[in-house]
């Protein structure tokens, strides 16, 4: 007996299909709303906060790059993830408007977390296991 593969233009039909069965089964809910439906309360007041940080002249973000040298130049370790994300109630009060939140991993494998003023560069909050073992001396630093 003798097995041929599929051709891609099959896999292709294929894939279409089950994609097209999976959004269906996926989000019945969705065929019954109303397009221009209006947002829930809560997450129109979210859009609305967010949109109106960034009409703010004034809120100049540093650079993801930057935020990255900042917190390798203090501690050792390989970027993982990366966001930029809304200040935590207490940091707001002190005025810290956005937040670069990195994560690193150590060469012993831990993962420190890292939050950054995204307009200053400073440091707010770093915890992970193993932090002391991953900062660097200051010899390291010059």
């Amino acid at each position: 007996m003798i097995r041929t593969l599929p051709t891609p233009q099959l896999l292709r039909n294929v894939l279409a299909a089950a994609l097209a069965v999976g959004m269906f089964l996926g989000a019945p809910d969705m065929l019954h709303s109303e397009p221009n439906e209006p947002l829930q309360n809560s997450a129109r007041d979210e859009l609305d906060l967010e949109f109106e940080m960034m009409e703010d002249p004034g809120l100049r973000v540093m650079p993801l790059q930057d935020a990255m040298h900042i917190a390798m130049a203090r501690f050792h370790g390989r970027l993982i993830a990366a966001r930029l994300r809304a200040p935590r109630p207490e940091e707001h009060e002190r005025g810290v408007q956005l937040v670069h939140e990195l994560k690193l991993l150590t060469r012993e494998r831990d993962v420190l977390l890292i939050r950054l003023d995204a307009q200053t560069g400073a440091f707010l909050e770093v915890r992970g296991s193993g932090l002391t073992r991953a900062r660097r001396s200051t010899r390291e630093k010059e």
